[in-house]
């Protein structure tokens, strides 16, 4: 019977992370084979974790030793861009520990150089299975990496007929850099004539650095254009699955609002600020007009944004295609 520790970017209260958690959980079997257990070591005392100080360090390195002792595979399940091994020297201990490693639904790159390009494929090569989350990954190590999909496809999503859809969900991100200025002239333009509920879900309800207080400073700023703005925070899986599910459209700066949407059969338009949303609308081949870099207003974006709103998403790349691909990359062997 294997002990898998699941690993990642847990713990910090965001929707994506906490996804893949709950998503490797419930698919165990599927991943790692027949009475598989599966156990993430993070404590539910969310001050203690996500402390930045010596406290916070010492608890998650308590975190990752408990797991190390308790488990025969430590897997690193979801989201993490390998853009070097910085972070890494954890993992990297426990293989010298004879410690089973893996890495599902990752990102590889890009690199600046050479060099941290052929660090994380030494390191790769010392792990007994990876999975990358997009063809993009893969390519830039030659193709060698076996392609699946995001963890969150192993996840099972609702779908709502077009007429119980009766909201636009946007997804701002504090990570992104942008400004509230930004934001508010871009959204405030494309938001000109739709007469729709506008929820702003926070999909990172970090304490520090989470997008909650960032979207209730673009809310007040949008009111005087768009009347009715609401925020809304992740409080649970399924209630931000609902929300997404539930909508005319997804316009998103997160990640995990674009995928979750795509999953629901919802149009999306992807406010790209990280080479992974880019590299996920490749993988799905999503129309490069739903696509935006930055956020310039223009008579393209404008007429994208409208046309998701028709309820006829736009991909070749089908939600069950990319479920499939996924859970075949996944199954254990």
């Amino acid at each position: 019977m294997r002990r898998i520790n699941a690993v990642g970017y847990y713990g910090w209260d965001n929707f994506g992370d906490e996804l893949f958690r709950i998503a490797v959980q419930r698919n165990r079997e599927l991943i790692w084979g027949e009475g598989a257990r599966v156990r993430s070591f993070v404590t539910p005392v969310r001050t203690l974790h996500q402390n930045l100080g010596v406290l916070g360090r010492v608890t998650r390195l308590v975190e990752t030793l408990i797991g190390a002792v308790w488990a025969d595979t430590v897997a690193l399940c979801g989201g993490s861009v390998l853009e070097d091994v910085r972070g890494t020297q954890r993992l990297r201990g426990l293989i010298l520990r004879r410690r089973t490693i893996e890495g599902l639904g990752v990102s590889l790159g890009p690199w600046e150089s050479e060099a941290p390009r052929e660090r994380v494929q030494a390191y790769l090569k010392r792990m007994e299975r990876v999975v990358v989350r997009d063809q993009a990954s893969s390519d830039r190590l030659g193709g060698s990496v076996p392609v699946g999909g995001d963890l969150a496809a192993l996840y099972p999503m609702p779908r709502f007929s077009t007429g119980e859809r009766k909201h636009l969900t946007i997804c701002v991100s504090k990570d992104s850099r942008s400004t509230v200025d930004e934001l508010v002239a871009l959204l405030s333009a494309l938001l000109r004539g739709i007469d729709l509920p506008v929820k702003l879900l926070a999909l990172n309800v970090r304490r520090s650095h989470g997008d909650v207080e960032f979207s209730h400073e673009i809310r007040e700023r949008l009111l005087p254009h768009h009347s009715d703005v609401e925020v809304v925070k992740f409080e649970s899986i399924d209630q931000s699955i609902g929300i997404i599910a539930k909508s005319k459209a997804v316009w998103s700066q997160r990640l995990h609002g674009l995928i979750v949407a795509y999953l629901c059969d919802v149009p999306i338009l992807a406010l790209s600020h990280h080479q992974k949303i880019s590299d996920f609308a490749a993988h799905i081949r999503l129309p490069t007009r739903f696509l935006r870099t930055d956020l310039t207003f223009d008579d393209e974006v404008r007429s994208a944004a409208a046309e998701t709103l028709l309820a006829n998403p736009k991909w070749e790349v089908t939600p069950q295609q990319y479920k499939d691909a996924t859970i075949e990359a996944m199954r254990a062997s």
